[in-house]
């Protein structure tokens, strides 16, 4: 279908102001954000296997290494490897931080900015702009404050389905593929982006295109196989990220768990559902079909993930995948009846309420990066060298002592997979002279840490942590 052309509006000053506001927010959205990131214990489990590969360990433990909860591909560990260059456990999050952030804001950027329209008005570049801004004000606030293996495969999927739409070549097909791919190897179950794009090939471009992209779907598949291969032992790969997240159980509480779910699930379910309907009237459904079968093929995993134990709305891929594309397309599609400025000040009034309220109503805003948290818990950790276990915080001891120990959420993991780690292989993987453990006042705790001391124990509250050591008569754990 030809692109459509109507009389260009010329957008006025308050247009460019209130891009600038919404460009503000949309700054000081994120900044704040980072600034929380060391106070997330999450992110210092999710970078620890970073920091193995500096040890000279493998990226997965396998079955008798150090419990971890990394279950996912290796091109994140990999991605945030100059987070390894920093100075401390803080700055290394902040690091891998930027390296989340940025990847995930380029990739929306990228699509706000090049995705084709050809059905609808195509948007101006202060419209993409308003577009952009509005979709990372709604993107899920998780993702700009935890490093997870999501936003790494989403980011990938974005640009894989740009380019294939855009660029409709050989040569672009390949990277189309290759980026396809590494969503897979970001996380498992995002096999949606490469299937979503042999379907979209299917049935706009015919039989023999699609057999074509499955093609170089699967060599480049097997490319990304290659450094694995060469990098870690399979046995390990497969019983980390294929045996132990296979053998999660569901959840236990099955309605809770809808309960708690169910207005993130509404919203990923709603909002491409209604923008489908309304962009009958202007025939903007060609322009979305990829993003749309993208999310389509995104719910099965997705809403299995969720259910699984340890599930949460980061496992929902469709809506992210969908989202950039899709606010182009509807700005695009609100231009023809409402004309470019009108459109631009509904858009960049959305972005604007929308991160408005997320920056007024954050619960945690904090101004500058805090890593307070971890300066007392190197100090701690130098003070009793080898004696003392962070369960939550393993990037403490890589930086004091060059050890990973095991944390208490891989050994949790494991547990409720029917996998459970034996306490001699456990002990192995602890400070050999154990005679405490420190949680951050921010850390969630399982009890499997604390069971390791039995007997009369004392607590020590500090401004970040809570100290749990063993009477000075009890002896070490390792000896008893």
């Amino acid at each position: 279908m030809s692109e459509q052309r109507i009389p260009r509006e010329k957008l006025a000053g308050t247009d460019l102001v209130l891009l600038a506001v919404a460009a503000i927010l949309g700054i000081v959205w994120l900044w704040l954000c980072w600034c929380t990131m060391p106070l997330r214990s999450w992110n210092d489990i999710r970078l620890a296997p970073t920091f193995a590969l500096t040890l000279g360990l493998p990226l997965y433990p396998g079955r008798d290494g150090p419990a971890s909860t990394w279950m996912y591909g290796p091109l994140p560990v990999w991605l945030n490897w100059p987070a390894t260059w920093a100075t401390g456990p803080g700055e290394a999050i902040l690091v891998a931080g930027v390296i989340n952030g940025a990847i995930q804001l380029l990739a929306i950027v990228a699509v706000a900015v090049w995705w084709p329209v050809r059905a609808v008005p195509d948007p101006p570049p202060t419209v993409r702009a308003f577009a952009a801004c509005l979709a990372v004000s709604v993107w899920p606030w998780a993702s700009w404050q935890f490093l997870q293996a999501d936003n790494y495969a989403i980011a990938f999927g974005l640009i894989a389905n740009l380019l294939l739409v855009r660029f409709r070549s050989p040569a672009t097909a390949w990277v189309a593929a290759g980026c396809a791919t590494a969503a897979v190897f970001c996380k498992q179950t995002s096999l949606a982006v490469p299937a979503g794009q042999i379907i979209w090939l299917w049935a706009t471009a015919g039989a023999l295109p699609a057999a074509r992209h499955a093609g170089r779907l699967a060599i480049t598949g097997l490319l990304w196989l290659v450094p694995v291969t060469l990098s870690i032992p399979l046995s390990f790969a497969w019983f980390s990220a294929i045996v132990v997240p296979g053998s999660l159980p569901w959840t236990d509480d099955l309605l809770g768990r809808f309960i708690e779910m169910a207005p993130h699930i509404a919203i990923h379910a709603i909002l491409p559902t209604l923008t489908w309907v309304v962009l009958a009237r202007s025939g903007g459904r060609c322009d979305l079909s990829l993003p749309m079968i993208t999310w389509l093929l995104a719910w099965p995993l997705g809403v299995a993930s969720v259910f699984k134990i340890g599930g949460t709305n980061n496992c929902l891929q469709g809506l992210p995948l969908w989202l950039p594309a899709a606010m182009v397309v509807a700005s695009g599609a609100a231009m023809g009846t409402l004309g470019d400025r009108r459109t631009a000040k509904l858009t960049a009034t959305a972005a604007i309420l929308v991160l408005a309220m997320r920056i007024g109503f954050h619960p945690v805003r904090i101004w500058r990066p805090t890593t307070d948290n971890y300066a007392e818990g190197m100090a701690l950790s130098r003070r009793l060298p080898e004696e003392l276990w962070f369960p939550w915080n393993p990037l403490v001891t890589i930086f004091t002592e060059g050890r990973l120990y095991q944390t208490e959420d891989g050994l949790y993991i494991r547990s409720v997979a029917g996998l459970p780690v034996p306490r001699d292989t456990s002990l192995s993987h602890l400070p050999p002279h154990m005679q405490g453990m420190a949680i951050g006042s921010r850390s969630s705790e399982w009890g499997l840490a604390s069971a390791f001391f039995s007997g009369d124990v004392e607590r020590l509250r500090l401004a970040n942590w809570m100290l749990t050591r063993l009477s000075d008569s009890e002896g070490s754990v390792s000896e008893r």
